[in-house]
C-alpha cells in the first residue's frame, strides 16, 4: 500500500498490525491522536474516519467521511458509535487514562475493537519524552538527548539540570528539565499503572504486550527504582494492547 510508505514509522507498523486483523474495512473508526492524513485513510476502505485530539485549535471536517475534531477521549461520543477504536502513541498523554479507557468502552459497539500503541512509556530508560529544537535549531528528543538512563526516575529536576549544564546551553537545560518534571503533555504513568488499568477496565484482554526491545536497568537501579516507586517493571519501553468490548 504505496500511501503507507509517507507516514511515521510508528504510524505505519500499527495500521500494518491493524490490517492484518482486518480491523478496518467498512468500520467506523475513531482515531485518538495521530491524524492520519486522508489519502491513507482513503485506502483503508473505512465506513468513516474520526481523529479527535484536545490539542487541535478548531474542528475541520472535510467530509462525511472523514472528520478531525477538537475533543478529548475522557468524554468524547455517543454511547456505542464506532466499531474501531485506534490509538498510536498517544496514551501516554492522555491524563486520567482511566476514565478515558472507560469511555472508549462505552462508545465502542459491541464486538468492537481498541487497538492502542504507546511509547517510550514514563518508567522505561527514555521515557523523558523529550522533543526539542534548541536555540541553534538541533533537534533534542529521548534518543540522542544526553542524559544517562532513567535519569528521569533516578534524578531530581536540579540534579538532571545540573547534568544537561554538562553539554547543553543554560536555556536548553533550564527548559528541559522543567519540561521533563512538569509538563502536561506526559501522564507519567509506569508500566504497572498501565497494566493495572486495563485489567481493571470492562474490557477483553486480547493482547498485551512489550513492543519495542525491553531494556533492563542494572540490579543496582533495579533495586533503587523498586525501593523509591514500589514498581517492578522498568524495562518495558512501549506497550502494545488490543481491547474487545
Amino acid at each position: 500500500m504505496n500511501t503507507l510508505l509517507n507516514l511515521p514509522v510508528w504510524q505505519k507498523n500499527h495500521i500494518d498490525v491493524c490490517l492484518e486483523k482486518n480491523l478496518f474495512e467498512g468500520k467506523k473508526v475513531l482515531e485518538i491522536g495521530g491524524c492520519i492524513p486522508y489519502e491513507v485513510v482513503k485506502s483503508l476502505n473505512v465506513e468513516s474516519w474520526t481523529c479527535i485530539d484536545p490539542a487541535y485549535l478548531h474542528d475541520i471536517i472535510c467530509s462525511d467521511d472523514y472528520k478531525l475534531i477538537k475533543a478529548s477521549v475522557l468524554d468524547y461520543g455517543d454511547d456505542e458509535q464506532f466499531d474501531f477504536i485506534m490509538a498510536t502513541n498517544s496514551f501516554e498523554h492522555v491524563l486520567g487514562l482511566d476514565k478515558g479507557i472507560e469511555n472508549s468502552y462505552r462508545i465502542l459497539k459491541k464486538g468492537g475493537y481498541l487497538s492502542a500503541l504507546l511509547g517510550p512509556i514514563w518508567s522505561c530508560y527514555k521515557g523523558n519524552h523529550v522533543d526539542y529544537i534548541d536555540e541553534n535549531n538541533q533537534k533534542i528528543n529521548f534518543n540522542n538527548i544526553l542524559l544517562p538512563d532513567w535519569a528521569h526516575l533516578i534524578y531530581t529536576k536540579e540534579e538532571v539540570k545540573s547534568i544537561l549544564s554538562e553539554n547543553y546551553t543554560a536555556n536548553t537545560a533550564e527548559y528541559i528539565s522543567d519540561w521533563i518534571f512538569h509538563t502536561n503533555f506526559l501522564n507519567r504513568l509506569f508500566y504497572d499503572d498501565y497494566k493495572k488499568i486495563i485489567e481493571s477496565s470492562t474490557f477483553n484482554i486480547v493482547e498485551f504486550r512489550d513492543w519495542h526491545t525491553s531494556k533492563f536497568p542494572s540490579d543496582k537501579v533495579q533495586n533503587f527504582l523498586e525501593t523509591k516507586y514500589n514498581k517492578k517493571n522498568f524495562s518495558t519501553v512501549s506497550i502494545k494492547m488490543l481491547l474487545q468490548k
